[in-house]
């Protein structure tokens, strides 16, 4: 019997791979999982509450990871929406192609706003600098060293970047800039 795909990781899987893949000529499959992981964050900075966010990630191989974007990402290489190319994957044309189909729907258009932040900001910042500061999360950092399994707290990180921002003076409809300054606050933590 196959897994549900959740609509929202189905669209966040496809938009993170889509973004990477335009940007950077392909992308890891742990990548998507980072990068929906540095999502949420923005979404809770959002004004949204976490609890409603619908992707829930432990930490695994030194990323985090989300059963819900596992299941859809599989779902798409299924489908020949993701190619294998050896090291890395790109999305296909047939992606593309259903990417554009659903980013216009209404459901998803707040989704796409915060999924474009996060990738626009590995670009603003360099990549690697981008990639090594969200591995420092320090809850994923605390949870990587337990090797437990146990859920990250995706909060936890939360009210030292809102600290930040507020004094910073960034508002909370403008996602751009705290999503840079974000990085820039986990890329000092080490």
């Amino acid at each position: 019997m196959d897994d549900q795909v959740n609509p929202e990781a189905f669209f966040d899987s496809l938009s993170l791979a889509h973004k990477l893949d335009n940007y950077f000529d392909g992308f890891k499959l742990e990548e998507i999982h980072l990068f929906s992981y540095f999502s949420s964050f923005l979404y809770c900075y959002s004004g949204e509450s976490i609890g409603t966010w619908p992707h829930r990630y432990t930490a695994s191989n030194g990323f985090p990871f989300s059963a819900t974007i596992y299941t859809a990402i599989k779902r798409h290489i299924q489908n020949g929406l993701f190619e294998n190319k050896e090291e890395y994957y790109i999305i296909s044309g047939r992606g593309t192609d259903e990417f554009n189909k659903f980013k216009g729907l209404s459901n998803f258009r707040s989704r796409e706003r915060i999924l474009n932040a996060v990738c626009t900001t590995a670009i603003l910042v360099p990549y690697s600098q981008t990639v090594r500061a969200l591995l420092n999360e320090p809850d994923l950092q605390k949870q990587i060293q337990l090797e437990n399994g146990s859920w990250l707290n995706q909060m936890s990180f939360y009210p030292q970047f809102k600290k930040i921002s507020d004094a910073v003076g960034i508002k909370a409809n403008d996602l751009m800039i705290p999503a840079i300054e974000l990085i820039n606050s986990l890329s000092i933590q080490k």
